[in-house]
């Protein structure tokens, strides 16, 4: 009889080949947190997994239980002092990352991989907490199959497989567990709100408009390309000059500095608000900025979100802070007239200057406006100089020192949005007129490919708002300088010197048309997966036939939908894989028949080493044939590359089997 291989021992190069396969798994799903986690907890995974591999290379032992114990203790006790705290999701995920190197160090058993791969899951789930972007599916589809290749080589009781076939029977079970995954995510009950709304990993540091507003600051914000939010009208869209989404409204100016210091009161019913013109409805996805402000376009009526009001400066406000991704819909009219009784209280501080401030700026509007024969004149008089005169819109303006009007009205007159906005409001006020700035976004570009209005940071824009015959009056001074910023938007208004290549490269058709397109997919992966809560999946069981769905109706059905896929999935590994017995198998019953004819009769839920183990305690004469035997087939079944049984192999198992008689009692 030939001598067999151990069954239960893999050489040493597969044990080092199943270690690198796991190794490269761990090192890919930790990679979104060794980016973000500190520096120590990203060395220490890569030392110890270095280390580790060395051992194995070496077939060195693992280090002793007085090494492992004190790095226990030390690490755990660094992750406490770095983030004063082993909960929330950065501590969170820097003592799991700790945990993961400390297991890989201790790794003997093929059990030991397996808990450093269970792992790997929960570090993909943790991914998940940090980036919810489109880009981060297919990141964690192929972290997930990296983890489900290193199990199938862990689970290799001999000789690990080749890549190629690897790759074949990962492939597999990752498309057969493809429509349970799908059931799970269209059925499993859904928490009150969209996954974007859960706790994320830097959400808050996310760029926008600011609660101050200083000179230069939104020429900077210009720059960006990052969204802001993007917008689906439900009808009419609004024309680009009409396109102000309102912000911030700043209403106090200490000179050079403009800040949201008053929140304005609430406006407790609608019933206050004059409304008239065209009116446009909407549902605006909001990126997270940190503050407390949502945007709407002039002028808000009727909103979604719930615990936002409106103020008397007509600026939408939310009492949470937006630290994640909000989608909510909403009406807004192109005239409001605001009244309330005390209005004269909240104009007052609309006619606030500092003194000493801006010198020049204050004699030049007294004498201007004596030249002027009203309010009306002497605001249109400061819009024609700003029309008439050498003044510049420009994304480069120079920086200005502790009088910013004077030094832009009277020296530099290079500015932006902020600029001009700034300068008007400081020259009403002058004239004892009330003025406020507003800080927001103006334009936007539609996508043809889904109808959505996508406004960017480079979208921000400030304007002025005046107090003229009882009511607050829009006025824009950069449609003075620069009208083009109004009607066709930021690109088209500035000058030459003011395109670099990155701005020159965005505008080039070929590179816009695939922004439009990744931004489209991106918009869907929000709207329709990320977005996906309890209300759509209501509105998916009523498409199903349900009148009143409710949560035994949703489990119902998920139970159902699930048993039938494992039906399905079982038929197809049952029957549809061998639809009739290989030699292989035949061999091996015609073994277990031997066995039956003797009085050993193997169980239905029995597998041949199970089996093999039974009939070795009862037929005590015929162990050694019945385990050879049964060494061969497993070998034959379970590790024969591509399930090709070599020839020679099966035709030693069939002689095996032909010679084996089971001695009598």
């Amino acid at each position: 009889m030939d001598k067999l291989l151990p069954l239960h021992e893999p050489s040493a190069q597969d044990r080092r080949i199943r270690l690198l396969w796991l190794l490269i798994a761990v090192l890919f799903v930790s990679l979104p947190h060794l980016l973000q986690v500190n520096i120590w907890i990203t060395l220490m995974l890569l030392g110890v997994s270095a280390w580790r591999y060395a051992l194995e290379y070496r077939n060195w032992s693992v280090p002793s239980v007085w090494i492992k114990v004190p790095l226990v203790f030390a690490a755990l006790a660094a992750v406490g002092f770095t983030y004063r705290s082993i909960t929330g999701v950065e501590a969170g995920t820097g003592l799991l990352l700790v945990m993961l190197a400390l297991k890989i160090l201790e790794t003997k058993t093929g059990r030991d991989l397996i808990v450093v791969s269970a792992i790997c899951w929960f570090l993909m789930f943790a991914a998940f907490l940090r980036e919810q972007q489109l880009w981060a599916i297919p990141y964690i589809l192929f972290g997930i199959s990296l983890s489900v290749a290193a199990l199938i080589q862990i689970h290799r009781v001999s000789a690990v497989l080749p890549a190629r076939q690897v790759i074949t029977k990962t492939a597999g079970i990752i498309i057969q567990a493809l429509p349970i995954m799908l059931v799970l995510f269209f059925l499993f009950p859904r928490i009150p709100a969209p996954f974007w709304a859960m706790s994320t990993v830097g959400s808050s540091a996310q760029t926008g408009l600011s609660d101050q507003l200083n000179p230069g600051d939104i020429s900077s914000l210009s720059r960006s390309d990052s969204v802001a939010f993007r917008v689906r009208f439900n009808g009419a869209i609004p024309p680009a000059s009409e396109r102000y989404w309102r912000g911030p409204v700043m209403t106090y100016f200490n000179g050079r500095e403009w800040s949201w210091a008053d929140r304005g009161e609430p406006i407790l019913s609608v019933e206050e608000l004059l409304v008239g013109g065209t009116y446009y409805e909407y549902e605006l996805m909001l990126e997270p900025h940190g503050r407390e402000w949502l945007l709407a376009l002039e002028s808000p009526v009727q909103w979604s979100q719930n615990k936002a009001y409106l103020s008397a400066n007509l600026q939408l406000i939310s009492q949470i802070p937006v630290r994640q991704r909000i989608a909510y819909t909403a009406r807004s009219y192109q005239f409001v007239q605001k009244q309330l009784p005390d209005v004269e209280r909240h104009i007052q501080a609309m006619r606030h200057l500092p003194s000493g401030s801006n010198p020049e700026t204050l004699a030049f509007a007294l004498k201007l406006r004596n030249e002027s024969s009203s309010d009306s004149d002497y605001l249109n008089r400061i819009l024609d100089m700003f029309r008439q005169q050498n003044f510049y819109y420009t994304l480069r303006p120079p920086r200005l020192g502790n009088n910013p009007v004077d030094q832009f009205l009277f020296a530099s007159r290079r500015g932006f949005c902020e600029h001009y906005a700034s300068a008007f409001a400081t020259l009403a006020r002058a004239a004892n007129i009330p003025a406020r700035v507003v800080t927001g976004y103006l334009g936007g570009e539609l996508n043809p490919m889904n109808n959505d209005l996508i406004v960017r940071q480079s979208d921000a824009h400030a304007w002025t708002e005046v107090w003229i015959d009882g009511n607050w009056l829009r006025v824009d001074p950069t449609a003075a300088v620069a009208p083009q910023r109004i009607e066709l938007g930021l690109d088209e208004a500035l000058s030459a010197s003011d395109f670099d290549f990155r701005r020159n490269m965005r505008n080039t058709q070929l590179f816009r048309q695939a922004i439009l397109s990744l931004d489209a997919v991106n918009a869907a992966w929000n709207r329709w997966v990320l977005a996906f809560g309890p209300e759509m999946q209501q509105d998916l069981l009523r498409n199903a036939g349900f009148d009143k769905p409710d949560m035994r109706d949703l489990i119902l059905l998920m139970a159902i939908s699930i048993s039938l896929l494992l039906a399905a999935l079982a038929y197809y590994l049952r029957f549809g894989i061998r639809s009739k017995k290989d030699p292989l198998l035949q061999t091996y019953e015609t073994f277990c028949k031997k066995l039956a004819d003797s009085g050993v009769i193997r169980h239905r839920s029995e597998g041949p080493a199970s089996f093999a183990a039974r009939a070795s305690r009862l037929r005590q004469t015929d162990r050694s044939h019945i385990e050879s035997i049964t060494q061969l087939y497993i070998r034959l079944r379970y590790e024969s590359i591509g399930s090709i049984v070599p020839a020679a192999e099966l035709r030693q198992l069939t002689k095996l089997v032909k010679a084996f008689k089971p001695t009598s009692d």
